[in-house]
């Protein structure tokens, strides 16, 4: 097994609990990290600044930031100094399918507008109404959600943004998924993420291309990285890298296709699976 030289994570679940907390032993962990040399990557869902908000001001430079599962990622650096490595927006000729279907489901939506010009990222999340759903993940992770009742009729005439999220809530959520994969088959890329939700980004982007594009850019092989995750928008991640390592606390449906797939398992975030992981894979960390 090759040295581990580059380690990506998920946020929510994986490094930060339901309230967006890190604990300390993971904070050290990472200041391990930073200290010995080893590149750090943080890749997630999140748009960009909620991909950083959670770092210390020592942490947050030496952080790779793969965001939007991966459409957008960006180097190292201060906000205004960070390189755009990787952009892939949804698709123009089927985001208008997305919008109709979205519609005639009933579903409740999330439109992540991010825009990039000389003075650097513009982003803003979108929602079309105000649910117990949008609630929780405000609370989660601290993103302020705009209303716009009138989004759905608007979306159309918006430029396709990196990222969709649904929130069919956990009763409805296997169901919209399995409809989506039968109505536009390979056309996305849809995720399953926390217990209520749907992501969907274009058919090329996943986490595990943010990886690549990151370990191309620190100079370090794929078989070098270690992936730490657990969600099923994790599993191409955690396959791709030289040692990919599920957290105990992922869903069954995740559990058994990261088992498939190969995946290590760890301890649950709650019993410090994350600083665990990183003493266990990278000891001089």
């Amino acid at each position: 097994m090759d040295d581990v030289r580059l380690v990506a994570f998920d946020l929510d679940g994986t490094l930060l609990d339901d309230r967006g907390r890190m604990s300390n032993e993971s904070v050290e962990a990472l200041r391990r990290l930073a200290l010995s040399g080893t590149a750090m990557a943080s890749i997630s869902g999140r748009n960009v600044s909620k991909s950083l908000a959670p770092f210390s001001p020592d942490l947050r430079p030496a952080l790779h930031v793969g965001s939007y599962n991966g459409a957008m990622v960006l180097g190292t650096g201060t906000d205004n100094e960070r390189s755009l490595l990787h952009e892939q927006r949804l698709p123009a000729d089927g985001f208008p399918d997305l919008v109709d279907f979205v519609g005639n489901s009933g579903v409740n939506f999330i439109y992540c507008r991010c825009e990039t010009d000389r003075t650097g990222l513009s982003e803003a999340y979108l929602t079309d109404e105000e649910t117990g759903w949008i609630r929780n993940l405000v609370r989660m992770t601290g993103v302020n959600i705009v209303l716009e009742p009138e989004l759905l009729s608007m979306a159309r005439d918006l430029v396709p943004p990196p990222k969709m999220i649904l929130l069919p809530g956990p009763e409805r959520r296997e169901e919209v998924f399995e409809k989506m994969r039968a109505a536009f088959g390979q056309r996305f890329y849809l995720a399953r993420t926390g217990d209520d939700r749907i992501e969907i980004m274009h058919p090329e982007v996943n986490k595990a291309v943010a990886l690549r594009e990151i370990c191309g850019a620190c100079g370090v092989a794929l078989s070098q990285s270690l992936a730490i995750g657990d969600g099923d928008n994790d599993l191409p991640m955690l396959t791709a890298a030289g040692i990919g390592v599920l957290m105990g606390n992922a869903d069954s449906v995740t559990r058994d296709s990261a088992a498939g797939a190969g995946a290590r398992t760890c301890e649950p975030l709650e019993d410090e699976g994350f600083s665990k992981t990183l003493a266990r894979y990278v000891p001089d960390g």
